[in-house]
């Protein structure tokens, strides 16, 4: 697998810029889910992942659908430019196809 499409710790958003995204990124917010996102120097995409606890209560289910939002990134890291990604699942019924619509069309 290329570097190019790993998801490696250069890609994963901190605590700082979650904050950020989320008081200051802009939103495409869908049934069941929100994306947010918002432009970086660092040359990489980065993404930040929130599944509530309330939404999956079962800790398989959460990581189950981490795992899946992970791979939909790593898939299409190469045509998301440089900008932070910010998911927040709302309920829990997400279709992934329409979150990997909203990663298209945030680049």
């Amino acid at each position: 697998m290329s570097a190019r499409r790993r998801y490696g710790r250069r890609q994963r958003l901190r605590t700082a810029d979650i904050a950020a995204l989320l008081s200051g990124g802009r939103a495409l917010k869908r049934p069941g889910f929100s994306v947010l996102f918002r432009a970086n120097l660092l040359g990489v995409p980065r993404l930040g992942l929130i599944v509530p606890k309330r939404v999956f209560p079962r800790a398989v289910d959460r990581n189950r659908m981490k795992r899946l939002l992970r791979e939909l990134f790593r898939a299409q890291q190469a045509r998301l430019g440089s900008r932070d990604i910010l998911i927040r699942l709302t309920v829990g019924t997400v279709v992934l196809a329409e979150v990997e619509r909203c990663l298209a069309g945030s680049s």
